[in-house]
């Protein structure tokens, strides 16, 4: 944990208590009073929780009085206490001077409910209790604080999660649809593939504010669905397998995203070179592992209490490669996605809503591929670091 003088330690006098406020986050709060770290065992928020006898970090309801972990005096420095006799109770605001040494504060007449009513009313005033200390600009308070983001990671700050990682899990499902041109003929045909279960597991790591890596790895099951073969396909089912790494950076409600992943793509191999009539025997289906490169821009177009929404669109380039059978072309790739996110204090979920259009290109076929499809993830937030 944090303190706000590594020499100095005074124990705490009485307990210091933070009225829960419509759309507050309980790990905001333990950062915004630096008292960190707040995941793993140890952390601030096991000690709150168990301080406060609740059971279930997600259930903290509005106006509840929490008993914050500090453990110094000189731990509240700096904001506005109001002294209510056996206990106080410490506001989320900064107090205006610049410089002192000590907590000067002054008791509250009246009741706890009268203390209640000042902190709901927001009527605080320098004649009521305050601590004092040393004020931070406005200029230093992060981008997580300014757009009341969810502290999932998704959206940093320095007041926010920042230096953390995660585990998620990811399951999904996609439909394709894969439009060739035979590059002999010049007739066109189609395939569709089933529903393609996805599965998956990756980390994110919270490096500074608003920057996030992530690494993961993914399978996804290929089958072409049996009404539109015509004629018989070899090697129909494939397991797909895409590991990638990708990193984010958000500044205000629009974030900035590069990967790089390795990943199987489909090719179709028609038998005698003609693609779409299915002659003399049919297709045979090959996975090639495709290098790609993906650039991305999003917006986060709503956020309230502990969800957010971004909607986001990317573009990727389609490194060329060679199977023992004929070349695969550069080719080119365009999506555009909506994801929801929901954070649970020491978990999160999200799930993605996706569309995607590509072209990539063979020595014997001009293959464009259509996919849509839905994937959800679930995390895991690991201890500070």
């Amino acid at each position: 944990m944090q303190k706000a003088n590594a020499d100095v330690c005074t124990p705490v006098a009485k307990p210091t208590k933070y009225v829960v406020k419509r759309g507050d986050h309980i790990a905001e709060i333990l950062r915004i009073f630096k008292l960190e770290p707040v995941f793993g065992n140890g952390g601030t928020l096991e000690q709150l929780l168990k301080q406060n006898n609740i059971p279930n970090e997600n259930s903290i309801a509005e106006k509840t009085e929490l008993t914050l972990p500090f453990t110094c005096e000189q731990q509240t420095n700096g904001w506005r206490i109001l002294d209510r006799g056996e206990d106080r109770l410490i506001t989320g605001d900064k107090l205006e001077q610049k410089k002192s040494k000590g907590v000067d504060q002054t008791s509250l007449p009246g009741s706890k409910d009268r203390a209640l009513e000042i902190l709901e009313g927001d009527k605080a005033s320098d004649p009521l209790a305050e601590s004092t200390g040393t004020d931070v600009p406005n200029e230093e308070m992060s981008e997580a604080l300014r757009y009341r983001m969810i502290c999932d990671g998704e959206w940093t700050g320095t007041e926010c999660v920042t230096r953390y990682s995660s585990l998620y899990a990811l399951g999904g499902a996609w439909y394709s649809r894969y439009d060739g041109t035979d590059a002999t003929t010049g007739g066109e045909g189609t395939l569709l593939s089933k529903m393609k279960p996805e599965f998956g597991f990756g980390w994110h790591n919270y490096w500074f504010e608003n920057f996030r890596t992530n690494l993961g790895i993914s399978h996804q099951y290929n089958e072409i669905h049996p009404e539109v073969r015509e004629r018989p396909i070899v090697q129909d089912k494939k397991l797909l397998t895409s590991l990638f790494i990708d990193a984010r950076f958000e500044t205000g409600p629009f974030g900035f995203t590069f990967g790089i992943s390795q990943a199987e793509r489909l090719f179709y191999r028609f038998l005698r070179e003609n693609i779409v009539l299915f002659e003399d025997g049919g297709v045979i289906v090959n996975a090639v592992p495709i290098m790609i490169y993906r650039g991305a821009i999003s917006y986060m177009f709503y956020q309230a209490g502990k969800y957010r929404f971004d909607a986001e669109v990317g573009f990727a380039n389609l490194q060329a490669t060679s199977t023992g059978a004929y070349n695969v072309k550069e080719g080119s790739a365009a999506d555009i996605s909506i994801t929801v996110q929901h954070d649970r204090v020491k978990t999160y979920l999200f799930g993605t809503l996706k569309y995607e259009q590509s072209q990539q290109d063979t020595d014997i076929l001009i293959q464009r591929a259509k996919e849509i499809g839905v994937k959800f993830g679930y995390a895991w937030k690991l201890k500070d670091w």
